[in-house]
């Protein structure tokens, strides 16, 4: 299981990738770009039919990478949408 540190109270980001959750290969390496912080994107970037895929895709990320001092961030679906919950309870499961 990976450890994560504990969000300082401030933090300088000079530099947030976007990347689409439902590109394993793009998750797999998004930390070596060397920005301050990952968006992995499950809304938008996202098509309705792959919105399972992705999910199961960037809940074994999150799991298994160790993206060391780069911070992640997990952008879901709006509150008025149906998916918003699976994808906020697969954060919480997913510890991130």
């Amino acid at each position: 299981m990976i450890t994560r540190k504990k969000p300082e109270k401030f933090r300088l980001r000079r530099t947030m990738m976007f990347m689409n959750a439902q590109k394993p290969s793009l998750i797999k390496d998004a930390y070596i770009y060397g920005s301050d912080s990952i968006i992995l994107d499950l809304e938008d970037a996202v098509a309705e039919n792959q919105k399972d895929s992705a999910r199961f895709s960037l809940y074994h990320a999150l799991k298994t990478i160790d993206y060391g001092d780069t911070e992640v961030i997990v952008r879901i679906n709006g509150l008025d949408t149906p998916h918003w919950q699976e994808r906020y309870s697969l954060c919480c499961s997913s510890r991130c």
